[in-house]
């Protein structure tokens, strides 16, 4: 999956970026994914750049 620049702004690594921590909090109190590039883990794959299955 690629990132979508459109939605990127809502990517974890983005928000981090922004230093957004209230809303990093809510997308990933739960998480079941992990990025790919950078590691991020979120609640949902819509949220990072490249979302793969948590081990």
């Amino acid at each position: 999956m690629t990132c979508n620049i459109e939605q990127h702004k809502m990517h974890i690594c983005a928000l981090k970026a922004d230093k957004n921590e209230e809303c990093i909090k809510t997308l990933n109190d739960k998480p079941t994914v992990v990025c790919g590039n950078c590691g991020a883990k979120a609640n949902n794959p819509e949220n990072l750049c490249a979302p793969e299955k948590m081990p």
